[in-house]
């Protein structure tokens, strides 16, 4: 019995171990993946046809700080990506459009091996883009500082030494930030441009102003979420924390 049995033990642990080897996050990835998502910063953006893994990798770090829920989160939106859910800024979305759903492409398992793997070898890196200068939806900009940004580009820095505690709490003040302005901040812009249009063209001087007061209460919503953001980020953080990113 044991001579018929230990070879087919053996065979088992050998053909699970290149089945295993096979599906490497990293050749998964390779074959199921990075023709879209290319794994290395592009030298031309123009050929893009999605957001780098890298890119992606920034979005999910700075919204998950630890690798289950992460994890968690790419191993389902893989499979049924929500606009609503996404990580990635609206502008690349509006830019790429909505991932396609890989359901029939990729498994519940290899998303789960492929995500996994993304987490620890896709170094975070933000893309950034030349779009000119941006317009503002708060009121006040100048002389405040955007801590979700200054956080976000110092996150692993080791000399600000961030614990696991204060980056779960940063994550939620960052998610409560990013939500209120983005409720804000598309009828904001969208009605300054309608002012900008009115005014140029000759539209009605008071139609316009009834745009200015909107704008403005809009405005000072997108204020109130800033300076909130603001006072619970210097809660979270120590003195010596905050002075070295206020020096950066």
């Amino acid at each position: 019995m044991n001579k018929i049995t230990l070879p087919k033990v053996i065979l088992t642990s050998v053909l699970s171990f290149y089945t295993l080897n096979a599906s490497s996050g990293e050749e998964l990835f390779n074959s199921k993946c990075a023709m879209c998502h290319v794994k290395t910063r592009p030298s031309d953006k123009s050929t893009l046809v999605a957001p780098p893994a890298m890119g992606v990798m920034h979005h999910i770090h700075m919204t998950y700080s630890n690798k289950k829920d992460a994890v968690a989160f790419m191993s389902k939106y893989i499979l049924n990506p929500q606009q609503e859910k996404a990580v990635c800024m609206p502008k690349s979305i509006k830019h790429f459009g909505l991932m396609p759903s890989q359901k029939g492409n990729v498994t519940k398992k290899e998303a789960k091996i492929i995500t996994e793997w993304m987490y620890e070898h896709i170094k975070p890196s933000k893309m950034m883009h030349n779009h000119g200068k941006k317009a503002s939806p708060f009121l006040i900009t100048k002389g405040l500082p955007h801590m979700t940004k200054l956080v976000k580009m110092n996150w692993d820095n080791p000399k600000l030494n961030l614990t696991q505690k204060q980056k779960d709490a940063l994550v939620l003040v960052r998610k409560e930030t990013m939500k209120g302005v983005k409720a804000v901040k598309p009828q904001a812009m969208q009605l300054e441009k309608e002012i900008k249009k009115m005014t140029l063209h000759g539209g009605d001087i008071e139609k316009i102003n009834s745009l200015i007061d909107e704008l403005s209460h809009l405005k000072a919503q997108a204020s109130k979420i800033h300076v909130k953001c603001i006072q619970d980020t210097k809660a979270i953080l120590s003195r010596q924390q905050l002075q070295l990113l206020m020096n950066k």
